[in-house]
């Protein structure tokens, strides 16, 4: 009996794997969300290890810059 529950253990520990390694098949690409989030109406930008995440500060830079050139237009 303990050979087939160490069997069972042995089968489940390679299936972790397999799925884990995505031999079954492909994961999707995961989307980046450029996007910082906002805490009481401000950007909260992610730290990393050299500063600010910089696709969340060009994202607010760009959105910013619309905002002045929709304004500057009126």
């Amino acid at each position: 009996m303990t050979f087939i529950f160490v069997l069972l253990a042995v089968a489940v520990i390679a299936l972790i794997g397999v799925l884990a390694t995505g031999r079954l098949g492909e994961l999707p690409e995961p989307v980046r969300d450029a996007r910082p989030d906002m805490k009481f109406g401000n950007p909260a930008f992610d730290v990393v290890v050299r500063g600010y995440r910089m696709d969340e500060v060009d994202q607010v830079i760009e959105e910013l810059q619309a905002q002045v050139a929709k304004l500057s237009d009126r």
